[in-house]
C-alpha cells in the first residue's frame, strides 16, 4: 500500500518573522514611514517635473488667469522661483482667477511668446489685464506678487 502525505496535514504552523521593533513603531516604520518619504520626493521632484515637461507647448495665453510667468527652464533664477509659483497653482487649483499660468519660453513651440510679449529676460510676470510685466529674481517678491498682484 502507498503511503500519501497532504501537504500541510501534519507539519507544524509557520509563523511570520516577527519584528524586533514594538507593534507601534513597526507599522510607522513599515506603513507610514514609506508614504512620508514618498510625499517628500513627490514635493521636490513635482515642481521639478512640471518646469521641464508640462509647459512645452502652450497654445494661448489664459485671461481668466491672475498672471504668466515666462521663464526658461536652464534658467538658475527660474528653478529657484518655479517651485513656488507651482505649489501656489496647487493650493489654488480650483480658482483659476488666483492661478499663474506657466510657459517655458526655451521650448520651440513657445518661442514665439518672446517678441509677442516683449519678453526681455526671464523670469518674466506679466498680468495680462493690466498689460504690466514685471522681471522678479527673489522668492519673497514672488510671494508678494502672488498675493497682492504687485512686487515689493
Amino acid at each position: 500500500m502507498r503511503k500519501t502525505r497532504i501537504k500541510g496535514g501534519n507539519q507544524p504552523n509557520k509563523q511570520k518573522k516577527t519584528s524586533w521593533l514594538p507593534k507601534p513603531l513597526n507599522i510607522i516604520v513599515n506603513k507610514v514611514l514609506p508614504v512620508i518619504v514618498l510625499l517628500v520626493i513627490g514635493y521636490f521632484f513635482a515642481p521639478n517635473v512640471s518646469m521641464n515637461f508640462q509647459n512645452n507647448n502652450v497654445e494661448q495665453l489664459d485671461n481668466q488667469t491672475k498672471a504668466v510667468m515666462f521663464y526658461k527652464a536652464d534658467c538658475s533664477t527660474c528653478q529657484k522661483l518655479y517651485p513656488t509659483v507651482f505649489w501656489h497653482n496647487v493650493l489654488h487649483f480650483k480658482n483659476q482667477a488666483k492661478q499663474v499660468q506657466t510657459i517655458n519660453v526655451a521650448n520651440v513651440n513657445n518661442q514665439h511668446y518672446v517678441p509677442e510679449q516683449s519678453i526681455e529676460s526671464t523670469p518674466t510676470f506679466k498680468n495680462l489685464k493690466t498689460g504690466r510685466a514685471f522681471v522678479i529674481t527673489d522668492k519673497q517678491q514672488v510671494k508678494q506678487y502672488l498675493e497682492k498682484g504687485e512686487p515689493k
